[in-house]
Parts: structure tokens; sequence; C-alpha cells
């Protein structure tokens, strides 16, 4: 299976915030309907909070269960363990992969186009989380 290219990296991460925006949808109608219709405060800390923890579950827990997101599948990629004795990513390695990933992402990507020098085709989260990103045969 050949290594993911730059621009699907890009393209499955596109695909990914459909999902989440109606999970984020969903959580502010929930917490809308809780609050009986007094909206949420601008930037508050628990909000902001509470959307992380859906985003990271979300990342997270499909690297975890199945080696790839929604986005993933679509683009036919999937994340890979090194060590040939597990079949998917530990609860560890996951939580390593998302936090690199908002790392390089906060850095314009400068993590995912690592993979253009890295002699192993490899992102800081594929380093990070002994993991290769392989696109899936056809």
């Amino acid at each position: 299976m050949p290594i993911t290219t730059i621009w699907k990296h890009f393209a499955a991460f596109l695909y990914d915030v459909f999902p989440l925006l109606g999970v984020f949808l969903m959580t502010s109608l929930i917490v809308l309907v809780v609050r009986g219709g007094v909206p949420v405060e601008r930037y508050s800390p628990w909000f902001t909070a509470l959307l992380f923890f859906e985003f990271s579950a979300y990342f997270i827990y499909s690297w975890k269960i199945g080696g790839q997101t929604l986005g993933m599948r679509a683009w036919k990629m999937k994340i890979f363990p090194k060590n040939n004795q597990q079949y998917t990513l530990t609860w560890k390695q996951a939580t390593l992969r998302l936090f690199v990933g908002i790392i390089s992402t906060a850095l314009l990507g400068l993590g995912l186009f690592w993979k253009l020098f890295s002699k192993d085709n490899q992102s800081w989260m594929d380093i990070v989380s002994h993991s290769d990103t392989k696109t899936l045969d056809v």
C-alpha cells in the first residue's frame, strides 16, 4: 500500500469538518434547550472545552477503533501502526497524534509538509504515533 499524498490528507481533513459541524450544531441545540433558550456567552470557557472534547473524541476514537475517520474512509486512507503486533493505534498513540496534529495545523500544516523532506515520507503525526498513513488498494 502506498503512503498517502499530502493533498489527500487535506481533502480528508476538509471532509471531516462536515460531521464535526453537525455534532457541534447538535450540541449547541441541546445546550440552548437545556438553558431554556438563553444563549451561551461568547468565548465561554466551559462551552469551548465541551466542543474541544467532542473534536478530540471524534479523532481519537476514530483512529483507535478503525484507524480512520469518515474523511479518511472517503479518500481510502488508513493509519497502520508500525508495530506488527498491533491492529490499531493505542489510546496513547491516537491522543499524541491528535495533539501533534493540532500543533501542525497551528503552524500552517508544517508537520504534514514534513512528509516532503522525510526519508520515510512521514508526517510529524506519523512519527510521534509510530504509524504510517497509507492509501488503501482500490
